[in-house]
């Protein structure tokens, strides 16, 4: 090979090694910037599809308060709808929390007050406190506290809402109430649960059929995104599916609650 015909090779070879590293990180970063773009629909369409799966079929619960009466009259746009508490409609729901958190609907009421209770089928466990929260209605939070004892698993609880209608005539309270039962999770769920991502642990709580867990995970997600159509329908789906029944509250807005009395 002649000396130019050399030069000329070499120089072909540093354009070509130049352009393949200029051209290398561009690859990745669109190759990066397709796995996000790809594991954010996956992650989205995992959320439109949470579905709650009870263990066994029941027969409903009744989670609906009766008609108001007294002081607690409600708001005239709201007046279809009623204190609900936000449970499966067959059997108790399930949990894995030592304290989990309750969701319960109340409408757009004059009463600011309501007592929650907790009581164990045998008795042997009680908790009960007064809340307080705005006259605007829509899905309320309630965590059990730390003071509150932790729920045993495999034990069965009743728990309770009661509006306050009549600080000085308690017979007037609105009162609804439902059933929950700790669980404890299997191997399978807990390696599961260590790598999903919060739609994920959602979508898996409501597979395993344990349904405070599967509400909170959803909620907490709406919560912090509340413009996020997606969420949202996620959280309609999941309210009016085929073993929770709850349409009418579907579309309420999640609120934090409340300070305790």
């Amino acid at each position: 090979m002649t000396k130019n015909n050399l030069h000329s090779h070499l120089a072909a070879i540093s354009v070509a090694l130049s352009l393949s590293f200029t051209l290398i990180p561009y690859q990745v970063k669109a190759q990066t910037q397709t796995r996000i773009q790809t594991a954010t629909r996956e992650t989205f369409e995992e959320a439109l599809t949470i579905q709650f799966e009870p263990p066994d079929k029941g027969q409903p619960n009744e989670t609906a308060g009766g008609a108001t009466r007294g002081q607690c009259s409600l708001q005239q746009q709201n007046s279809n709808k009623s204190l609900t508490l936000l449970t499966p409609a067959t059997q108790e729901g399930l949990t894995i929390a030592e304290r989990p958190t309750f969701f319960f609907y109340v409408p757009q009421v004059s009463a600011q007050q309501a007592e929650f209770t907790l009581v164990s089928q045998d008795e042997e466990y009680a908790y009960q406190t007064n809340i307080s929260f705005d006259s605007k209605g829509g899905v309320f939070k309630f965590q059990l506290p730390a003071e509150a004892p932790p729920l045993e698993v495999g034990k069965n609880y009743q728990w309770s809402v009661a509006l306050i209608c009549n600080q000085q005539e308690r017979t007037e309270d609105i009162v609804v109430q439902g059933q929950i039962q700790r669980t404890e999770t299997t191997p399978n769920l807990v390696a599961q649960l260590k790598s999903a991502t919060p739609f994920q642990r959602a979508a898996l709580y409501g597979k395993a059929g344990i349904w405070y867990d599967t509400v909170e995970a959803l909620a907490e997600l709406q919560i912090a995104e509340p413009n996020n159509s997606k969420l949202v329908t996620a959280w309609k789906q999941l309210l009016r599916s085929e073993y929770v029944k709850l349409d009418d509250i579907a579309q309420a807005p999640i609120l934090y609650c409340c300070s305790i009395n």
